[in-house]
């Protein structure tokens, strides 16, 4: 099954690492990968982080050492140390797991994470997203493989039940941490997921149908994505790999849903973010450079800016360097870029900075 899955993605025998908490979802999955893959030239490595919220999480991370040890898997705890947030700590727990996670795998060479997200997890992501006014990319929910920082995610087991995961755990007699927070109901995901049985009774709308509705979502969006990279190909001029412009009439005369997805992909490219900016920002954004007093606006930590008829997408901050019109003139001249028009200063200092 996992093999299938490697090979539709064209990854090859090498060191694979998981993530494992000691939930029955993650333990049970580093373990079935590594009965399946290590025979066939690959490496798991499991990585549990400690993110020291709670007075037993330290044990909880030996108890999963423990488990690693007893069925040869290399395994390495990962200290989320100093002060903790008072609030958001859930999301700044993720995002400090992920960076502890991504640190060590660019430190021994490792490329791959893979994570026991389900289709339970899906579901719930999908109500999660459903509830912030999501609007396409938000409602697809999780994707197979997607890119944090230098390390490629995969998702296996989007499709899989999560019963999967504890019957393995009981058949090898093999026990499991409880997560406090499932019985949390200040927590929006826990209230989800006590719900979803309601509505399937109520509606037949299982988590299942949830997921393949999902499916056909991510098809509409990998269809926008090939759409918008043909736009910004053929419309778009790119500046030394860090700026953009567009002719003013060609950007308006888009359909919303197509300037909604240019600005993201011109943000995110330009700031080199994992995430774009809130929808209704994007959204704000758009309605301004429609307006006929429109002249500069930031968001994402870039600049947007209209001058001779053209917008122009930089990053925010652009060091002075050594700009003068001298050295423009003289650069511009060896560049043949004498006949480009005007162009924003702050992009001739972007330009002769990279230079």
């Amino acid at each position: 099954m996992f093999q299938d899955f490697l090979e539709k993605h064209n990854i090859k025998p090498q060191t694979l690492a998981v993530g494992v908490s000691g939930g029955a979802d993650s333990l049970a999955c580093v373990l079935i990968l590594n009965d399946e893959l290590s025979k066939k030239g690959y490496k798991i490595v499991a990585l549990t982080v400690d993110h020291k919220l709670r007075p037993s999480s330290t044990d909880e991370a030996l108890y999963v050492k423990k488990i690693m040890l007893q069925n040869n898997i290399e395994h390495h705890i990962l200290t989320w140390s100093g002060e903790k947030p008072l609030t958001g700590i859930e999301e700044n727990a993720r995002q400090a797991r992920y960076k502890l996670i991504s640190e060590w795998c660019k430190k021994n060479k490792v490329s791959y994470l893979i994570t026991a997200h389900h289709l339970l997890d899906q579901a719930e992501t999908f109500f999660m997203r459903l509830q912030r006014g999501s609007g396409l990319d938000g409602l697809c929910g999780m994707q197979a493989l997607s890119q944090i920082e230098n390390i490629t995610i995969l998702r296996p087991f989007l499709l899989t039940q999560p019963d999967v995961f504890k019957n393995y755990l009981k058949k090898r007699h093999i026990s499991w941490i409880e997560d406090e927070s499932n019985n949390d109901e200040n927590l929006l995901r826990v209230r989800i997921r006590r719900f979803l049985p309601l509505l399937e009774e109520a509606t037949d709308i299982s988590p299942l149908k949830i997921v393949q509705t999902m499916q056909r979502l991510q098809n509409s969006r990998d269809y926008f994505s090939l759409k918008i990279q043909t736009l910004i190909q053929n419309n778009f001029k790119r500046w030394h790999k860090k700026a953009y412009s567009c002719r003013q009439n060609f950007f308006l005369n888009q359909p919303q849903e197509l300037q909604y997805r240019l600005i993201s992909f011109l943000l995110q490219s330009i700031s080199q973010t994992a995430y774009q900016p809130e929808a209704e920002k994007i959204l704000k954004l758009i309605e301004k450079m429609q307006t006929q007093t429109f002249k500069s606006s930031t968001l994402g930590h870039c600049q947007i800016s209209l001058k001779n008829n053209q917008f122009w997408f930089l990053p925010e901050k652009v060091e002075t360097g050594c700009y003068s019109p001298k050295h423009w003139k003289e650069y511009a001249k060896e560049h043949n870029l004498q006949k480009t028009g005007k162009i924003p200063a702050s992009l001739k200092r972007l330009i002769l900075n990279n230079n």
